[in-house]
């Protein structure tokens, strides 16, 4: 029998030389997934019988983690896949919510939970003890926990313990290595939250930086008697420690890049030990480039306004244009980054209720709508908009609307952060030419619609710029003299401080713009322009449910299609 397995893995192997080199030639710049279906991961029975263990440390924050005193965690490392910048859900709904991610492998929009476990959707995105049971029916698992909603949460298919304290957590836990059969263990602590909780999620909190380290002291035990189990040597071993969440800190501002990886709530750990791995350091990705200087913040009524210059150059009329800016925003009404109808940019005569019927109101306007921008416009024809993508907060954004002619027809398509989003027929428009001077900020209303927000790069372009060249400058700082379009640049704006009160135009036409209002503010900025999105963001560092695509592929459960897990393999290379 011996014989026929080491057959069997020996053509594997090969396979999987010939697949890994293909994969390395094309993929070899982008992190290696194992794919969701069609790959066979029986290879990993030349290792021995495959176990895990699985630990999870309530709200110990990464980079807390990274600093502490903690050389249990570090001694593992040259064997594991590891990133201190891993992520708990940005939107979650408690710590529930957190735990169902880690133990389904999706995220909360499939699995139901929030606060607690009263509306999980178990049934349709099972926990991974589920998948494991109808893999292998006489698989032993164990859970202990100091939390009886956690046990009775997510306990299924184990023998859960309530425990008195992280410390009984860990003698349990190395009671269970002494059983030969045992397929999982999982072991949930708690200490490390209570103690940022009563303190601050910090290792500027004596009380927090000590929990972990005693979390560490506690892990050593562990690893300890991993290593003395009888069969260690012939056993293939995956040693999963990760945090459920992060815990709320005010970040310095010398920390903060305003992205998901500045917010201390979701900032976790997560390490995945192998004898068989090699090490994978996972850091923060790259984000882009940053808009560094001094700009003005138009909030509330402020606005600039143009005072000397050719309006009439601004006019979109019934041809080509593209009209672009970069925005970001601050909070708003109630405190967030979402706003109603608040103006950015515009050439009309004012913008408020009613503009949907008013057809004596030409011009256009870029308004913000929700977390999102939109294009707006009067014409001759007709009164209409189209809508723009979703704006990061708190870091700068590239939006553009680009109107273009095509087999006769005007069309105007939007592009956030260089994507393309609408593309929509305005031929219907008409002439949209506006006598109103050309305005950032605030236009005339009699509307509360105020934005608060910065601008810079602002330009308008007697042309329709290809969606090649729109994606190329989009997420540039600055005007480049070589852009292949200089010609038909109508105005440029950097927004960068200001002449006094004026703003001055970079273009050849010296469109000059005066600020209204009183009460100005210049702040110096030092923030990211066009950042990935989120959802982007989650894709290239661990994230939650990526615990159980990895259990699942180490313990050889078969991941289905139909699973539709959120969660991904995480290879050492």
């Amino acid at each position: 029998m011996k014989k026929k397995i080491n057959m069997l893995v020996n053509k594997k192997f090969l396979g999987l030389i010939s697949a890994g080199i293909l994969l390395w030639s094309c993929n070899s710049d982008f992190a290696k997934v194992i794919p969701e279906v069609g790959e066979n991961e029986e290879i990993n029975v030349t290792y021995g019988t495959p176990k895990v263990l699985l630990l999870v440390v309530d709200g110990a924050r990464g980079e807390s983690v990274r600093t502490a005193n903690v050389p249990t965690i570090n001694s593992i490392l040259p064997k594991s896949i590891y990133s201190f910048v891993s992520l708990s859900e940005d939107n979650s709904m408690g710590i529930a919510n957190n735990w169902a991610d880690l133990f389904t492998g999706v995220r909360k929009n499939k699995h139901n939970v929030s606060s607690d476990f009263a509306t999980n959707n178990f049934e349709s995105y099972p926990l991974l003890f589920d998948r494991i049971i109808n893999k292998e029916a006489d698989a032993k698992l164990k859970m202990f926990s100091t939390s009886e909603t956690f046990l009775e949460g997510l306990g299924e298919h184990n023998t859960t313990t309530l425990s008195g304290s992280d410390g009984d957590v860990t003698n349990n836990i190395i009671s269970a290595l002494n059983e030969d059969d045992i397929t999982m263990i999982t072991g949930h602590y708690t200490s490390v939250d209570a103690a940022g909780a009563s303190s601050v999620y910090d290792n500027s909190s004596a009380a927090y930086k000590q929990a972990i380290e005693n979390f560490d002291a506690d892990f050593s035990k562990i690893l300890t008697a991993v290593k003395a189990r009888a069969n260690y040597e012939s056993e293939n071993w995956l040693i999963v420690v990760t945090s459920s969440q992060g815990g709320e800190f005010q970040l310095p501002d010398s920390q903060n890049d305003n992205t998901i990886f500045s917010v201390p709530a979701v900032n976790t750990f997560t390490i995945y030990h192998a004898l068989s791995y090699n090490l994978r350091f996972i850091g923060k990705p790259y984000i882009g480039n940053r808009m560094v200087g001094d700009y003005i913040r138009f909030n509330d009524t402020k606005y600039a306004e143009l005072v000397e210059g050719d309006n009439t150059i601004y006019n979109l009329g019934e041809g080509e244009f593209t009209v672009e800016l970069k925005i970001k925003k601050n909070k708003g009404p109630n405190n967030t980054y979402k706003f109603n109808y608040a103006s950015v940019l515009g050439k009309r005569p004012y913008w408020q209720d009613g503009w949907t019927n008013d057809r004596n109101v030409r011009g256009w306007v870029i308004y913000l709508e929700e977390n999102y921008w939109m294009f707006n416009a009067g014409g001759t024809g007709a009164t209409a908009q189209v809508k723009g993508g979703v704006l990061n907060n708190a870091s700068w954004n590239s939006i553009s609307a680009v109107g273009y002619m095509k087999e006769g027809k005007r069309f105007l398509k939007t592009y956030t952060n260089g994507v393309a989003n609408e593309d929509i027929d305005i031929s219907g428009w008409g002439n949209i030419d506006s006598d109103a001077l050309l305005r950032f900020g605030t236009l005339p209303s009699t509307n509360t619609w105020k934005p608060d927000v910065y601008l810079a790069d602002v330009r308008i372009w007697k042309v329709g710029l290809p969606e090649e060249v729109i994606k190329q400058f989009s997420c540039e700082v600055g005007l480049d003299n070589r852009h292949p379009y200089i010609d038909n640049l109508a105005g440029s704006w950097s927004v960068l401080g200001s002449d006094g009160e004026y703003i001055l135009d970079e273009s050849p036409y010296g469109g000059k713009l005066k600020l209204g209002g009183t009460g100005y503010q210049i702040e110096r900025l030092n923030d990211y322009i066009c950042a990935p999105s989120v959802a982007d963001l989650g894709l290239l560092v661990p994230r939650n449910p990526d615990i159980s695509a990895q259990i699942f592929s180490w313990l050889k459960v078969p991941r289905q299609t139909n699973w539709q897990l959120d969660g991904r393999v995480w290879l050492d290379k």
